[in-house]
């Protein structure tokens, strides 16, 4: 789970739901979600040149009774961390009651979005749903980010969400979400400056990843404006940030990400097997469920329909979690979603990782 839920969140609710899967899985061998991630449409607002999302002809939005079931069955399983993603969530007009469902059922929910919806009204009317994080992406000072978000008004939003948020800092966890690449190291200390009027706001860095999630295309980089910076600029950067008590990426997944600007081809070589889908879930926005969307290349045979408590205690999901056991396709790129539940859970490679060098 993420070093944010671990710091600031260590609750009885967390302790009982990872003491019982930790139970399932290692002693009765079975495992089902304790996090899942829901992208919940297509539609997005922004034109980010690093997505392509944006450009699909015919988009879905998880339709919401489909989502109300699958919350359900995630409660009564023990998820403890369920996260909302887009596309752009805030475009789907339903959204709070979602939210307000989500928290009712699930302990720790968190909804991602690019700020370019920035009524005061909506603001607060999302913070009164209970979730307990928001985080709003920013990825640098505005020309760069309006480049590469590709809106002239994105930055100018995004900040005006941002300090919105922060109004009500003492009742969620705000985290700012920046792309991280070799080009952008100037604009993201920048950033962490204009950050320094928000004390109650977290930040964490994705690394830009190639892969199907986000619909682009090998050398996506050189489409950054700048120059690319050495290895020993990229890796004194994530040292300043491991540093940084803002900065909530783990302190193993910031070392990764050094292997990761390196070029190094498989990021993870001491995991010899992937055990994500036996603790983590995802939801597509046509409904379709994954135990793990790269791992089964986007196509799953398990609707929205499915129930949910049902599958996960059949062969069948016993099948998909020993085949993508082998699975390898994240191991050369970075998506943080997979990442860093795959370096801080299960337990055994918290401890491993806390104490490694």
């Amino acid at each position: 789970m993420k070093e944010l839920i671990l710091k600031n969140h260590l609750n009885l609710p967390f302790i009982t739901r990872m003491l019982k899967w930790h139970f399932s899985y290692y002693i009765l061998g079975r495992g089902y979600p304790v996090s899942a991630g829901v992208y919940l449409t297509d539609t997005c607002n922004s034109r980010c040149i690093m997505c392509n999302l944006w450009k699909k002809k015919n988009p879905y939005t998880y339709p919401m009774e489909e989502q109300k079931a699958a919350i359900d069955a995630l409660s009564a399983m023990g998820c403890y961390y369920y996260s909302i993603s887009g596309g752009e969530p805030t475009l789907v007009k339903d959204l709070k009651e979602r939210l307000r469902y989500a928290s009712a059922k699930i302990p720790y929910v968190h909804l991602v979005t690019n700020g370019l919806l920035s009524e005061e009204k909506m603001v607060s009317e999302i913070v009164s749903t209970g979730i307990k994080e928001i985080s709003i992406s920013i990825d640098g000072t505005e020309k760069f980010h309006n480049a590469l978000r590709g809106r002239e008004d994105g930055f100018q939003k995004a900040f005006n969400t941002l300090k919105l948020y922060a109004a009500h800092s003492d009742k969620l966890q705000l985290t700012v979400n920046s792309i991280l690449t070799k080009r952008s190291l100037s604009e993201l200390r920048e950033l962490r400056k204009m950050l320094d009027d928000f004390p109650g706001v977290h930040y964490k860095y994705l690394p830009l990843s190639v892969h199907e999630l986000f619909q682009n295309d090998a050398g996506i980089d050189k489409a950054f404006p700048g120059n690319d910076a050495s290895i020993d600029e990229m890796e004194a950067f994530l040292n300043e940030a491991a540093a940084d008590d803002r900065n909530v990426n783990s302190k193993i997944f910031l070392k990764k990400a050094k292997l990761f600007f390196r070029g190094q081809e498989d990021i993870l070589p001491e995991q010899k097997q992937c055990v994500y889908s036996y603790h983590a879930v995802e939801f597509g926005p046509d409904a379709s469920v994954y135990p793990c969307r790269t791992g089964m290349n986007f196509a799953s045979e398990i609707s929205g329909k499915t129930d949910l408590k049902e599958f996960y205690s059949s062969a069948k999901c016993s099948n998909i979690q020993k085949e993508l056991k082998s699975c390898k396709r994240c191991r050369n790129t970075m998506p943080l979603c997979y990442y860093e539940p795959r370096l801080n859970f299960p337990i055994t490679n918290l401890v491993k990782y806390y104490f490694s060098k």
